[in-house]
């Protein structure tokens, strides 16, 4: 059987360069479909409440935000679902953050500083959940989405109780559009055969906790630092543009928020406040040629807009440059439906673009910043020790979590196939998550080199001797070039049903040593760099 790795293609991390076109395709088609879905239930909602246009933006945003979302959250794969908490989330997050958030955007209208603290301190806080886990993580990520739903239309809705019970509303009917299309898509797209049933995890036992040496302080948590960052510059995205840009300060927010979400340190900001400005620039380009083909109330803008949304859904994984751009050209578009174009408009909106990305770039490198070389370290120890694990299952064929102390349970043999596949199918799963988590922060590394590593025709030039300086993308490289092996490694051996032969185990053996060695070898450089 190979539905192991088959239901792992699905999943592969953004700015991979072995992203699969046609899944993104497929992933593109699949929230595009909810995304119109959503938006025809609105425009009948509308007819029936008297609602004002900006429950169809807010209604396209949070189907748009759910969608990917719900494939980045637990699971990993569409079909595998995680735990039931974890798909309760939206259902109770979403409603009940539309509702608080409708209530901050009422009291910014009357008195916007309280407003804006109060929206700065909610964004920041769902950034400090991630310590929480994945299930905090992921709720966190659902709370933000109402707020910048809200932050982003050009139509605010309207007040009193009634409108907050619309954007309740939209909120339910967006979840549901995207829970539909999720099981659509596992129905359809479902592997030919099924998988083995996964073994309940049991995490390894604490290892006992280390008395800190006198004199050494505690670091705060990456999300903690993460979450201060946001709130600065939230905070300095509101006041400045409050006297820059006046009513359209939203752009200058949005901006440094969106370089901040779910950033990887400062290195990631960095390369996300690049691709954001050439996506900015490229759409500004584009849609100052198109600005003012359309009058006001043109139905044609609506259809564009929803075209730019599925290239920019689709081509996201590629590079978040293109769906900068996509993105530029729908604001465009947006704002042009309800009668505010220009070319001014458009540079004022690229001006704000780069200031937000400045505002975020500084705070993400001046205050309690997360080096970039520290979250690598982490994804690098994450995922051997994920391949120790493996390797362990397939030199044994089970695997080394501990059970719980008494008599074994009855039933087949630790080392039967099933028990094998089972083990292997939960170690091939971890294996994947971690090398996803590496494959996440391999762009900007790959961009670092790049810039700083001369051209393949220069290095010929170089002085005899001189060996090229290492860098830190060579190890990610090296690292993410052993998936396809170890993939067909788990092919061969969920085919077999059994460990390998004597010779393939002392192999398997020695590479496990080695791994186990460079993660000494890591941590003992930790440390050093803690000291």
């Amino acid at each position: 059987m190979t539905t192991i790795v088959a239901g792992r293609q699905a999943a592969r991390a953004p700015g991979s360069r072995s992203v699969d076109r046609r899944a993104d395709l497929r992933a593109a088609v699949v929230t595009m479909g909810a995304v119109l879905a959503t938006f025809g239930t609105s425009l009948a909602l509308r007819a029936l409440t008297g609602a004002s246009a900006g429950l169809s933006v807010i209604g396209v945003v949070l189907a748009l935000t759910l969608s990917r979302v719900g494939r980045g959250g637990q699971g990993g794969r569409v079909g595998q679902p995680g735990p039931r908490a974890t798909w309760l989330l939206p259902l109770l997050v979403t409603p009940s953050v539309a509702l608080l958030a409708s209530e901050v955007a009422d009291l910014s209208r009357r008195h916007r500083t309280v407003g804006e603290v109060l929206f700065t301190a909610a964004v920041s806080g769902a950034v400090w959940t991630r310590r929480f886990g994945p299930v905090g993580t992921r709720a966190g990520s659902l709370a933000t989405l109402p707020f910048i739903a809200l932050l982003v239309t050009p139509v605010p809705p309207g007040q009193g109780a009634a409108s907050r019970l619309d954007l309740v509303a939209i909120a339910l009917v967006a979840i549901g559009w995207v829970t539909i299309g999720r099981h659509a898509e596992a129905r359809l797209f479902a592997p030919d055969q099924p998988r083995p049933p996964r073994p309940p995890y049991r995490p390894p036992h604490p290892s006992p906790r280390r008395d800190r040496p006198a004199g050494r302080r505690r670091r705060l948590p990456a999300s903690t630092r993460m979450a201060i960052q946001l709130a600065v510059a939230l905070g300095t995205a509101f006041a400045v543009g409050r006297h820059v840009f006046g009513e359209h300060r939203s752009w200058l927010v949005l901006t440094a928020y969106l370089v901040h979400s779910g950033n990887r340190g400062r290195g990631d900001v960095a390369y996300r406040c690049a691709q954001r400005l050439a996506g900015a620039a490229v759409g500004t380009a584009a849609a100052t040629v198109v600005a003012g083909r359309f009058p006001g109330g043109d139905d044609t803008s609506i259809v564009l807009v929803f075209v730019l949304l599925a290239l920019g859904v689709w081509l996201r994984s590629a590079s978040y440059a293109y769906w900068t751009a996509c993105v530029t050209g729908v604001l465009a578009l947006l704002y042009g439906y309800y009668g505010q174009a220009g070319t001014g408009l458009l540079r004022e909106r690229l001006a704000a673009v780069a200031l937000g990305a400045t505002i975020g770039l500084a705070a993400a490198w001046v205050v309690l910043p997360v080096r970039t070389g520290d979250v690598l370290r982490r994804r690098i120890a994450d995922l051997l020790a994920a391949l120790t694990d493996y390797l362990v299952v397939c030199q044994t064929g089970r695997s080394h979590v501990p059970r719980p102390r008494g008599p074994a349970p009855p039933g087949p043999n630790r080392t039967s196939p099933e028990i094998m596949r089972a083990a292997l199918a939960d170690a091939h799963d971890r294996l994947e998550s971690a090398f996803d988590q590496l494959a996440q922060v391999a762009p900007p590394l790959r961009a670092h080199r790049a810039l700083t590593r001369p051209p393949h025709r220069l290095r010929r030039h170089r002085r005899p001797g001189r060996a090229l300086r290492p860098d830190r993308y060579d190890a990610v490289e090296a690292l993410l070039a052993c998936r396809p092996a170890l993939r067909a490694l788990t092919r061969e051996l969920d085919a077999r049903g059994t460990p390998p032969g004597p010779a393939a185990r002392r192999d398997i053996a020695g590479a496990r040593t080695a791994v186990v060695e460079t993660r000494r070898a890591l941590g003992r450089a930790a440390a050093a760099a803690r000291r």
